[in-house]
């Protein structure tokens, strides 16, 4: 039979100023903290993430990186100091909160992989304290277990005691998507990195929904840290992230109703993210509208006999029309491109081998498939690579039916940022 459950790592301390519990492990005192993680879609906090916060004998603050660093060394004891915060964080958690949050604890790597030699605990834990298991997040930082299978074997444990597993600081490091899709975790947490980097650079701001789809494809949901301007809240917005986390919507604090002057934020972001959506699709419709008034003049110009050459003349004199061409039905360029006057077909000469498109079937692009879904009507895809341009490029395209076949007609545009 199982001995009862007892706390083992220290005796918590009742603070009766904060109607929190503390620990003391070694010389530090230990305060947990807890940072609200918000729902976009839900416009309130869906969780919240415990943060160990030590302070040396004389109550000055102290890294929470220094204490786990001075207890690198022994295994035994890092396990230790581990299970503590949890102790700690599952105490306090459960004497304040009400709710159906979510728990989001961070593990030790060490401990996820070596803990059990030490004994089961975290199972009896939860059930000390009558807390349910799917209400936690076990946060695993990936980049730092170096080899996959204890990776696997560290989420499966937790996933089986019936716990959501977060995959934590992704993008950072040597992160990658094999991992992802070996542990299949149900929550991953993006390095606060990456939406600095979105936010300052355009390029990355445009390959981050991309990214954010990704995870969704692999069953994941994402979650932006560090979020700590308004800024970055409507990138995260825009590249479509689930949950946000970081100082602007709530610092560490000890007591979760501290966070109750912030629910606002939300919806207020949520209405400034609406005035940017309007404002860019204003612009970009604005900056396209001339050009899809002149392609649907040369698709008609096509519709009634003329060859490309004549169809194009007068898109062809305007800045950002790349080519022209035409698909048949089965998405093959029979005919070369038909480029601006003066300009050369391929600018730069390192991609020459794909310089000719004569023969390439462009059946896969999305710019094919939506207008032979939907023919006569212009199609506008999103910014893309053109690998004859290597070039960031937008395409309209149009499916025409005439003498019995159905053509494609296409044009692209460059599209840099700005």
């Amino acid at each position: 039979m199982m001995p009862p459950f007892t706390p083992i790592m220290a005796t918590l301390h009742s603070d009766s100023t904060q109607q929190n519990n503390t620990a003391t492990f070694k010389q530090h005192s230990l305060c947990s903290a807890f940072q609200p993680i918000y729902s976009i879609a839900h416009r309130r906090p869906v969780g919240y993430e415990a943060l160990i916060r030590p302070f040396s004998p004389t109550g000055d603050p102290v890294s929470p990186l220094h204490l786990f660093s001075a207890s690198a060394g022994d295994e035994a004891e890092a396990v230790a100091l581990d299970r503590l915060c949890r102790q700690l964080h599952l105490a306090n958690f459960t004497r304040q909160e009400q709710g159906e949050h979510w728990l989001f604890l961070n593990v030790n790597p060490r401990v996820a992989i070596g803990g059990k030699k030490y004994g089961a605990f975290f199972a009896r834990l939860l059930e000390y304290y009558n807390f349910p298991p799917e209400r936690v997040v076990i946060e695993i930082l990936e980049n730092a277990i170096d080899e996959e299978k204890d990776l696997v074997t560290a989420a499966s444990y937790y996933r089986d005691l019936g716990c959501l597993i977060a995959i934590d600081d992704f993008g950072a490091g040597h992160s990658n998507f094999n991992r992802i899709w070996r542990i299949r975790p149900d929550i991953v947490k993006l390095d606060r990195s990456i939406i600095v980097q979105a936010e300052e650079n355009p390029f990355v701001r445009r390959v981050f929904p991309n990214l954010v789809g990704l995870i969704h494809e692999s069953g994941s949901l994402a979650l932006s840290e560090g979020i700590e301007t308004e800024a970055q809240a409507i990138v995260a917005m825009d590249a479509g992230i689930d949950l946000v986390q970081g100082y602007l919507l709530g610092k560490p604090h000890a007591r979760i109703d501290a966070h109750a002057d912030e629910l606002q934020l939300i919806p207020h972001l949520c209405s400034k993210y609406r005035e940017f959506y309007e404002a860019e699709s204003q612009r970009t419709s604005a900056r396209l509208q001339h050009y899809v008034d002149l392609f649907a003049r040369a698709a008609q110009n096509l519709a009634n006999g003329a060859t490309l050459a004549q169809a194009c003349t007068d898109l062809l004199q305007h800045p950002l029309v790349e080519r022209c061409f035409i698909l048949d039905q089965e998405g093959q360029q029979t005919e070369p491109n038909i480029i601006p006057p003066g300009r050369t077909q391929q600018e730069d000469p390192r991609f020459h081998p794909v310089a000719d498109a004569r023969g390439a079937i462009w059946s896969r692009r999305h710019y094919f498939r939506k207008a032979m879904a939907q023919p006569e009507h212009v199609q506008i895809t999103r910014p893309y690579l053109s690998i004859i341009g290597a070039t960031m490029c937008i395409t309209l395209s149009i499916a025409l039916r005439s003498n019995g076949q159905t053509r494609v007609f296409c044009c692209d545009l460059s599209w840099e940022e700005g």
